[in-house]
């Protein structure tokens, strides 16, 4: 789902695939866009196959309409810890980076 950012090359290292992160990557993703002043606008959750594909899941987080930022950037780390599980991974998504 979203273009290749220029994500802080510690970041850009864990992730697994292309720009999926496990959560406690995520929560800290999302910290560095509440410090950067980047705008949180979602998150997309994907879970791993038993066949090594990955299924996107249906719950995704839209935040778009949502105006304060740090009340996105709580709401997406609620959403990690209710969504995180064995062979999950999450996609955050700013603006400037949204599909």
């Amino acid at each position: 789902m979203g273009m290749m950012a220029n994500f802080p090359e510690q970041f850009a290292a864990r992730a697994e695939r292309r720009c999926w992160f496990t959560r406690s990557d995520a929560e800290q993703l999302l910290d560095w866009l509440e410090d950067n002043g980047e705008r949180f606008v979602g998150m997309e959750v994907a879970q791993k196959q038993a066949d090594g594909s990955w299924l996107l899941l249906d719950e995704g987080l839209d935040l778009a309409r949502q105006t304060d930022n740090f009340e996105a950037v709580r709401r997406g780390k609620d959403f990690l810890r209710e969504y995180d599980g064995e062979g999950r991974m999450f996609e955050p998504l700013w603006q400037g980076r949204m599909a």
